[in-house]
């Protein structure tokens, strides 16, 4: 077993996500953490033992396990910082010196631990003497990660120091994704920062400005002209592109998973957060049009991707016609389901399809994850946020909503089912069994069985919920529009959601939340 134990000694970590200054990074990525390595390394000689512990370590075949504890984000603050990186003159005085330098905004993510350690572990790694004995002086060297004032502690840690597992790898069931290294990185990083013609250019630059020996000034000032014609060579932010879903530990319960249907039971989580706008939160009437307003957003950072990506996520093959399987669907996630429940919304669960390959899940979650906010005209402006608490609120658990793996009989909408056409009879009863009949026929359509009973009603079974007339109803291309209803369903047998049934299931219409034993507790 490897284990690296980090100690944050201020108690914060001082470090964004790769995609955003405003969000701080928790848990540490594994990739972040390799690079705060490889810097000790090129700092302090670049041993040659070092880097043979580095390449060992960028090629285990699997991402560590990590070890880190809940946090708090500070309230983001903007501070106006001198800057080296703007030419010409400044127009803000530094102090009382009559000397100017140029301030510009910049912004510090920052979030306290609720424990300052943590550890990414490889359980399976058994690194060899020399490479541990390198590992450890490396360690020894590092001083932060992240920002400056994000100062560390490091060491190559025991078994008995790390305790339980808080993240582990999982395409899967991931809820957060977090950058690693793979191989090659190590030459990578190297062939970005470029070392070795920045330090020669210096040098030929020092030599070129001494004019103590005419005759090696001269010769510098030549070689300087031939070998960098084009002035000092580029170095490069270090970036690394290779990313790991993470989740929380399986809970082993030896349950077998009921039959589920064609969305994936392990959806990403998304937290809507009020930034500008008359309203405090959105409700379930706004679903239709969040939704279609959150997939506009997805595709604008969808640009060059694979076709068969942006298939999956705008839900059209490349001449514009309607998929025939599942596709990206939204799940909204209400507070429901409870005596003081007022269906407000406050998040989303994007589920992709299940079996959707491994790297085309990955470029399409990193699409997902581009979206950090959405305008919603007057409906204001909505950031979107990955709970990764150890404890999300009880309406963000996916498993509140899928009931997996155990399953549920008992199913009740939370939005209703848009009819997939006019029903045909006019009496009432009949129209009740034929609408009836068009949602058990919506079940079977994404891989259920067909229910025991269906209950056409106008109000759902959970509180908090508004009744199916004050929903906007969907429309068809023609105009028109189509009706809908909320619905109880009740199965022979249990089985996992997400359950989304009727015509606008992939827009968040029709989407169902267990009503058995404890799912309908909380």
């Amino acid at each position: 077993m490897l284990a690296l134990g980090i100690r944050y000694l201020n108690g914060f970590v001082a470090a964004t996500e790769a995609d955003t200054h405003e969000r701080a990074e928790w848990p540490p990525h594994p990739g972040r953490v390799f690079m705060a390595l490889v810097a000790a390394h090129f700092h302090t000689g670049a041993e040659a033992s070092e880097r043979d512990a580095l390449v060992w370590l960028e090629q285990l075949e699997r991402a560590p396990e990590i070890r880190a504890a809940d946090c708090v984000e500070r309230a983001l603050v903007i501070h106006y910082v001198p800057v080296n990186d703007k030419a010409g003159p400044s127009k803000a005085l530094l102090q009382s010196v009559p000397v100017t330098r140029e301030r510009q905004p910049r912004t510090f993510a920052r979030a306290f631990l609720d424990d300052d350690t943590a550890f990414l572990t490889w359980p399976s790694a058994e690194p060899s003497a020399p490479v541990r004995s390198a590992l450890e002086t490396l360690c020894s060297k590092v001083t932060r990660i992240g920002h400056s004032s994000s100062l560390v502690q490091m060491w190559v840690a025991t078994e008995n120091e790390v305790g339980s597992i808080d993240w582990v790898p999982d395409d899967e069931r991931a809820v957060a994704h977090l950058r690693i290294a793979g191989p090659g990185t190590l030459a990578e990083l190297e062939r970005r920062y470029n070392g070795q013609a920045v330090e020669s250019f210096a040098e030929l630059q020092v030599a070129a400005e001494d004019d103590s020996d005419k005759k090696a000034q001269k010769a510098a000032k030549r070689r300087l002209k031939e070998a960098f014609p084009d002035g000092a060579p580029a170095r490069r932010r270090p970036q690394l592109s290779v990313y790991q879903g993470y989740a929380r530990p399986a809970t082993a319960n030896g349950v077998p998973a009921a039959a589920g249907t064609v969305f994936s039971p392990h959806p990403v989580v998304l937290r809507l957060e009020r930034e500008d706008g008359p309203y405090r939160h959105l409700d379930l009437l706004c679903v239709l049009a969040l939704a279609e307003r959150w997939r506009e957003a997805i595709l604008a950072h969808s640009n060059g991707l694979p076709a068969r990506v942006r298939e999956i996520l705008s839900g059209h093959n490349a001449e514009g016609a309607p998929l025939d399987g599942p596709h990206l669907t939204f799940l909204p996630l209400a507070f429901v389901g409870h005596e003081h429940a007022d269906g407000r919304l406050i998040g989303m669960a994007l589920s992709l399809p299940p079996d959707i390959a491994h790297d085309e899940r990955h470029v399409a979650l990193r699409a997902i994850s581009n979206v950090r906010r959405l305008a919603l005209g007057r409906l204001g402006a909505w950031k979107v946020a990955t709970d990764t608490s150890a404890a999300p609120a009880w309406n963000l658990r996916p498993e509140v909503w899928t009931a997996h793996p155990q399953g549920a009989t008992h199913w009740s909408t939370v939005t209703p089912v848009a009819f997939d056409r006019h029903a045909k009879t006019e009496g009432r009863a009949e129209y009740q069994r034929e609408t009836a009949a068009m949602i058990a026929g919506a079940c079977t359509r994404i891989g259920l069985p067909p229910p025991r009973q269906v209950i056409v009603t106008q109000v759902s079974a959970h509180l908090g919920v508004p009744p199916a007339f004050a929903f906007p109803r969907l429309r068809r291309k023609d105009g028109s529009e189509r009706r809908h209803a909320h619905a109880i369903v009740v199965f022979e047998r249990p089985v996992c959601g997400p359950m989304l049934i009727g015509a606008g299931r992939f827009r968040g219409y029709g989407a169902c939340r267990p009503l058995d034993g404890a799912w309908s507790e909380r």
